[in-house]
């Protein structure tokens, strides 16, 4: 089983911004640009004589921009598909007064292998 906020974030390195797992940045500036991270739930994907094979995890990424975040959402969909996650579902979340940047969330399953 592999350590999944290790593995997330050295997924989303190349794009060279804060990926912080089920936090938000913290400090006087907040980037424009920043992304987070956490996973939603895991179930048993592959039974077999009581023992657990394999495991269905599920992870939601929340980009946080403050610019068009178009092509940013398709280097982490790109990046998160081709480490072997499936893309479920994504949305733009509603942007309510005092938001500081929009918000886009993905998510993906990943099947963990024992």
């Amino acid at each position: 089983m592999i350590d999944i906020t290790e593995h997330v974030t050295s997924v989303l390195a190349p794009l060279k911004l804060d990926v912080l797992f089920n936090s938000v940045p913290t400090g006087a500036t907040i980037p424009n640009q920043y992304i987070t991270f956490l996973e939603i739930n895991s179930k048993p994907a592959l039974e077999a004589s009581d023992h657990e094979y394999e495991t269905e995890r599920l992870i939601q990424v929340n980009v946080w921009s403050k610019p068009n975040y178009f092509q940013l959402v398709e280097d982490i969909k790109r990046l998160m598909e081709s480490a072997g996650y499936e893309r479920t579902i994504e949305y733009d979340a509603p942007k309510q007064e005092g938001d500081s940047h929009f918000n886009k969330v993905l998510r993906f399953v990943f099947y963990d292998e024992y």
